[in-house]
């Protein structure tokens, strides 16, 4: 998986998504982020298994590439880490990478950082939204 996107909206969409993710579970893999680039753009997912936020950011928007994809796939990064690192990195695009063994590379301007990503397919399915409707409730 290799692709370059905007930063803005990279850390607009892991905001939005760790809204969902504890340190408190029994699950590890969802203290982290799951992260699928396709042909359509990137969707993130947060989950603590009782709450889930997905975020998607399509390849074009109001006529501007927001994402270039390389190459396609998925994996799931550790949500503090590299939520850490997106918000601090200093230039207008990130190029994220993903080699064998699932390691990650994050590039952006002279900033470079490998984390060590987990296997998607380790991620718990989740349900899915047949009208695509967002529901909210609240007590």
């Amino acid at each position: 998986m290799k692709f370059v996107i905007r930063r803005d909206r990279l850390v607009q969409a892991v905001n939005e998504v760790t809204r969902a993710i504890t340190s408190r579970t029994t699950i590890p893999i969802l203290t982290g982020i799951k992260m699928m680039v396709n042909d359509e753009g990137v969707t993130l997912t947060g989950s603590d298994s009782d709450i889930s936020i997905e975020a998607f950011i399509p390849l074009i928007e109001n006529d501007e590439v927001v994402v270039e994809v390389e190459s396609f796939g998925g994996i799931v990064l550790q949500s503090k880490y590299f939520g850490d690192i997106v918000r601090r990195l200093p230039d207008e695009n990130v190029e994220i990478e993903v080699t064998t063994n699932n390691q990650t590379t994050i590039r952006s301007g002279q900033a470079f950082f490998t984390l060590n990503g987990l296997d998607v397919l380790e991620y718990p399915k989740l349900p899915e939204v047949s009208d695509g409707k967002k529901n909210s409730h609240s007590n």
